[in-house]
């Protein structure tokens, strides 16, 4: 099967919109897309496409959407203690408030707020466009089908509303476009949520359980946004029930994970639902995860032995998140004081979860298959504000065929973005079967994610590839006997251990409501270390939610109100 091309369609077209009057516009537009030239297979492809959050307006900024990414490195990552801004420093800020996100300090002036929101109401836009254009022509071949995957694409889109905003103006295919700037954004959260889960069902009812085509939403894709739906309001039964459903699927947890962090395609097996990234189809670069483009190491003066030769050194892995990765002697997570005490970065001798070192950069390990050299201190832009940890997980293999250039943009290829993993999934039905008492099933489960990175291959030692480049230990959780507080602790640090830096882990704390404790005692420890947290503090009730853009509101006349405390 063959990637999904995503096409860009120069217009998003809006129907129902009442025609011009003949002296509104004096030149005859060129290249309209008017139903007698409509395309309607391009069409839905145009909503898949709005997946990469670029917005297509022909401005080059718009294409790179480096300070908004779909990957949520600047929304969660950097704001959950997964990892720091990183850059060129406090002031080196995408956008313009990405160090405000990460210090809690975010305003409703903020461009990388007004982007991302404007991203899910670009892609819903499309969406809605492409099923009023789907309903209009009946006797479409597909018709049934495409719409189901729009419905699930609009669905994840206002999950993204929902999980950055806590709430969101829901506007559909049936909305008047005269009613769009009179539409309050006050609609509570179990109205909201019904319209999720009911464009999921919808679309279960109709959609086949496999597509043709790479990347299509299919039945079970479906299952698991509904899955993720219930599993962020607590509904644990439902969890189960829809999780099972992609668990009897034909996902499955790959065997190596350096792999599966590195090559183009060996991840299919695992995602569930992914954004489509490509090579070689016709545009400047290909359509690459500009998402992510900032997140690659330095290399000092284009060193051609470094395997991306440049990069902008964003996204840096914290502290915390390095030491979380310690094990006790039985190869077990320090649940308790894993961040009692820093790893040091050249430490190879304290027994570590082999995850580590392929999700991590750390000085002197080697780097996926390079053979120029391990990774170096020289990699990194700013030791004293951000240390000396690099992203590697989810970064191409610099030897891949599939990589767009040997040097810019970079790190960057036909390596997709995984929206749901299967991990993710089985490690939402642990959490529903702690949650419901059935903590043996949980446990199960969690070593299952465990197992799975013991027998993965291990990152070798630079000089010596006979040997593991550090002291790696993981074992298994007993299953029976375990309380229900621990089976807790052990499912969120299994979340975080397999998930990290992968725009999961501030989500968690929110639906976990753990959020302003766990953040705040997170900055103070920081601080001790990135004076820049100094005096940082993450404010309950309001900080778990992005503040509506200002823009929005004035666009509106104020009929949009701002969240508390902004």
């Amino acid at each position: 099967m063959g990637k999904f091309k995503l096409i860009v369609i120069a217009a998003i077209v809006m129907f129902g919109v009442a025609s011009c009057s003949e002296d509104y516009l004096d030149v005859s537009p060129e290249n309209v897309i008017s139903e007698d030239n409509l395309d309607l297979e391009q069409l839905v492809v145009s909503a898949y496409s709005s997946l990469d959050y670029r917005f297509n307006t022909g401005q080059t900024r718009d294409n790179w959407p480096f300070d908004h990414a779909p990957s949520n490195w600047c929304f969660s990552d950097i704001r959950s203690g997964d990892a720091y801004k990183g850059g060129g420093g406090v002031g080196d800020n995408p956008g313009g408030s990405m160090h405000g996100l990460e210090i809690h300090q975010v305003f409703a002036s903020s461009e990388n707020v007004y982007n991302l929101w404007r991203a899910g109401y670009f892609g819903i836009a499309r969406i809605n466009s492409a099923i009023t254009a789907l309903n209009n022509n009946p006797d479409f071949a597909n018709k049934d089908v495409r719409i189901g995957e729009l419905k699930v694409l609009r669905a994840h889109f206002y999950f993204e509303l929902m999980k950055n905003f806590g709430s969101f103006v829901y506007i559909d295919e049936n909305t008047p476009i005269s009613d769009v700037p009179k539409i309050e954004n006050s609609f509570d959260t179990d109205f909201l949520w019904g319209k999720i889960e009911g464009d999921l069902n919808a679309a279960i009812a109709v959609l086949p359980e496999t597509q043709p085509e790479l990347g299509r939403v299919n039945k079970l894709v479906a299952y698991a946004f509904l899955a993720k739906a219930k599993l962020f309001q607590g509904q644990w039964a439902d969890v189960i029930t829809n999780a099972d459903k992609v668990i009897a699927g034909p996902y499955q947890l790959v065997d190596d994970l350096e792999k599966l962090y590195s090559t183009p395609g060996y991840g299919n097996a695992e995602n569930v639902f992914a954004i489509q990234y490509s090579i070689n189809d016709g545009s400047e670069f290909g359509n690459l995860d500009f998402g992510n483009l900032l997140n690659s190491p330095d290399s000092p003066s284009d060193d051609t032995n470094h395997p991306y030769l440049n990069g902008d050194d964003f996204g840096k892995p914290s502290q915390n998140i390095v030491n979380a990765f310690k094990v006790d002697g039985n190869g077990l997570p320090l649940l308790d004081t894993y961040n009692a005490a820093d790893l040091s970065p050249t430490d190879i001798t304290i027994p570590v979860d082999p995850r580590l070192d392929h999700a991590i950069g750390r000085p002197g390990i080697t780097w996926k298959q390079w053979v120029g050299m391990p990774m170096q201190n020289n990699w990194n832009r700013d030791i004293a504000t951000y240390g000396v940890y690099v992203r590697k997980k989810n970064q191409i293999d610099p030897n891949s065929d599939l990589r767009a250039s040997g040097g810019f943009p970079w790190a960057k290829g036909a390596l997709d973005w995984p929206i749901i993993k299967i991990s993710d999934v089985l490690l939402w039905k642990a959490e529903a079967s702690i949650e419901l008492n059935n903590i043996e099933t949980g446990m199960t489960i969690i070593n299952q994610i465990r197992t799975r990175a013991k027998n993965s291959p291990y990152v070798y030692d630079f000089n010596n590839p006979s040997i593991d480049a550090a002291n790696y230990s993981i074992e298994l959780y007993p299953t029976t006997g375990v309380t229900k507080p621990y089976a807790i602790k052990a499912l969120r640090m299994e979340r975080r251990l397999e998930l990290n830096n992968e725009g999961h882990h501030f989500y968690d704390l929110v639906r976990w409501g753990i959020a302003a404790n766990w953040i705040n005692d997170y900055m103070l420890t920081e601080s001790g270390k990135r004076s820049y947290y100094s005096g940082a503090s993450f404010t309950a009730g309001r900080d778990e939610y992005l503040p509506i853009p200002q823009i929005e509101i004035d666009a509106t006349g104020g009929v949009y109100k701002q969240r508390s405390g902004y």
